[in-house]
């Protein structure tokens, strides 16, 4: 019987008040945990820890989702913080940028999701846009319906690997975020983009590398959608090879 893909799961730290007393505690969104069971993978939580224990990770892993959360902090990207900037977390910044630098290096394929997707690009050498303008939109970007139902559409570039994974010029999808991409790391492409031209995924250059960033969460409508299902369980197989 065949190994599965072990895939980590970054994560944040969280302080949980248990009887009086705050207790620093791993997190990370179980939903990603199910997602990985269900494609066939194994789940392994990454605790943020330092540079050092990333290069432990990559030996460990056979793919990388970095998942949501808090702001990148804008001196990665050569910024100084912005009125509406919101939570951010060096520490994690400080581990999860070479981590991705290290898949890369290492070819192992790598999924943001949302914050994952500023991680990707910021790790690479691109910005971001530390609040995005949405109130001239027809949409919001931070829908008030949960992240298990989609509230836009996206469009998808024909000549794109996400193209060819989801099989679909348009996709319907969930939308819980202030922050977009500004500049596109020089390693990497725009994948689709939503009516208003915020930048929905990005993906390598490279057709033979796994990176694939979405500023939408696929691990909170795969149950519901095939072509989002299809896409995990593609992730699934780049992370067997």
């Amino acid at each position: 019987m065949e190994r599965k893909p072990i895939i980590g799961i970054t994560s944040t730290i969280l302080d949980i008040e248990i009887k009086g007393e705050v207790n620093p505690s791993v997190q990370t969104n179980h939903q990603y945990v199910k997602a990985v069971i269900e494609i066939g993978g194994i789940p392994i939580v990454l605790p943020v820890a330092n540079a050092e224990m990333a290069r432990e990770y990559i030996d460990l892993c056979d793919g990388i989702i970095f998942a949501s959360g808090e702001d990148v902090t804008p001196t990665k990207y050569n910024e100084t913080p912005s009125k509406e900037l919101q939570q951010t977390n060096l520490a994690r910044d400080e581990m999860e940028l070479p981590l991705v630098q290290y898949a890369v290096e290492n070819k192992i394929p790598i999924l943001g999701t949302c914050r994952g997707l500023g991680v990707i690009n910021v790790a690479l050498g691109g910005s971001m846009k530390q609040n995005i303008v949405t109130e001239e939109s027809e949409f919001s970007h931070n829908q008030e319906v949960s992240r298990k139902l989609p509230s836009h559409e996206i469009t998808i570039e024909e000549d794109s690997h996400l193209f060819q994974m989801l099989g679909t010029k348009k996709a319907k999808v969930n939308s819980k975020h202030h922050q977009a991409i500004n500049e596109v790391a020089d390693c990497l492409r725009v994948a689709a983009t939503a009516e208003d031209g915020v930048i929905e995924a990005i993906e390598a250059r490279d057709k033979d590398a796994f990176i694939l960033g979405l500023q939408f969460h696929p691990e909170e409508l795969y149950a519901a959608d095939t072509h989002m299902l299809n896409l995990l369980m593609l992730f699934r197989e780049a992370c067997e090879k």
